[in-house]
């Protein structure tokens, strides 16, 4: 395997703590022909800052490798709801190296879901890369689903920049994969632009999941909010790090950042560092993490009326879940999510297969 470095923390700290950068492991790469047909060519996005996502290598890679190029756009004033785009690799496509360009122009509104999956036992390595250009006053939804299996190896890079009064949301919903990398970035240049994050993640068996978000806000009365509920189980880790950065010329802007994760076994491991610098005086920022056990009151009063531990851990979760899973307005797409939610909690010979 080779090895490269990512997702690096915007203001290092100690270095015990192995929180800066990250070590990833990739496959060995080939370019291998993909089932769904491009729409264009990749190129360059006319973002005013130059960001590359979880590594500048796995950006080098996607170029060379690149087997999928997606574009969704809008015309001024236009509201577009894409069709989900349902992405599979598989024991014959080992390989997905995709990049998707939204950009939505003045006044338009976009809605965008991609559906990441894998089936099979052979091992299998995902590069995604997601550029996102919102302009004036427009609205962009995007929505990430991930229910790959034990043998995936996934980056996923989202870069973002919004034009004056323009908003972003972006849901994610992760749901497995031996190892994920996932690299949010995004730049509030626009006075009064938003950007919402509204993220899930489960991680089972030996799964090694690594969140890096970084909201950056440049524009006057810019506004963002980063929550992400999490759940590990059997002896899965994760590493959350989260920047929220506010420029100098970045007045009255408002931003919050939030994680909260639930830990189902007592071999998991999970390290939370979430991170606020400040250039402006004249702004409101908040973080916070939370990090625990179900309450045991709270278990016992769910089974004493007749409900299962199983069922009682689901019924939690789900509820920690519900508010990301309801927004996807998709009861096929809601249904999977909770499927794919549901699985984890409830089969744990999971761990046993994917260990064979």
């Amino acid at each position: 395997m080779k090895k490269i470095i990512g997702n690096k923390l915007a203001f290092p700290t100690f270095r015990w703590i192995k929180v800066n950068k990250t070590e990833i492991s990739i496959p060995e790469l080939k370019k291998i022909d993909y089932p769904i047909e491009s729409n264009g060519t990749m190129g360059e996005m006319p973002f005013k800052n130059q960001v590359y996502g979880v590594s500048e290598d796995a950006l080098t890679f996607l170029k060379e490798y690149n087997n999928l190029y997606r574009r969704y756009e809008t015309k001024e004033g236009e509201e577009v709801s894409y069709p989900p785009l349902y992405l599979k690799t598989d024991d014959v496509y080992t390989q997905l190296q995709d990049c998707h360009d939204i950009i939505a122009e003045k006044d338009s509104k976009i809605r965008v879901v991609l559906d990441y999956y894998s089936t099979g036992t052979v091992e299998k390595f995902r590069n995604t890369l997601i550029r996102i250009l919102a302009k004036e006053n427009a609205d962009v939804e995007l929505f990430i689903i991930q229910k790959e299996n034990h043998s995936s190896y996934s980056l996923e890079s989202i870069v973002i920049e919004t034009e004056e009064n323009a908003t972003c949301h972006v849901r994610q919903y992760h749901l497995g994969s031996k190892k994920l990398y996932t690299n949010y970035q995004c730049d509030l240049i626009g006075d009064g632009s938003s950007s919402y994050l509204n993220s899930i993640y489960f991680g089972d068996c030996d799964d090694e999941l690594n969140l890096l978000y970084n909201m950056i806000h440049h524009g006057e009365k810019t506004e963002s909010d980063i929550i992400v509920h999490g759940a590990l189980k059997d002896r899965a880790t994760k590493n959350f790090k989260s920047n929220l950065e506010f420029k100098e010329g970045a007045k009255e802007a408002i931003g919050s950042e939030e994680e909260d994760i639930i830990l189902l076994d007592d071999d998991v491991h999970s390290v939370s560092v979430p991170l606020m610098l400040c250039h402006e005086d004249n702004v409101v920022g908040n973080h916070a993490a939370s990090c625990g056990k179900i309450d045991p009151e709270v278990l016992f009063y769910i089974t004493s009326r007749g409900i299962d531990i199983e069922e009682a851990e689901a019924l939690i979760i789900e509820s920690k879940f519900a508010h990301a899973i309801d927004t996807l307005h998709n009861k096929e797409l809601e249904e999977e999510v909770w499927e794919g939610v549901r699985k984890i909690i409830k089969e744990g010979e999971l761990c046993l297969t994917a260990d064979k």
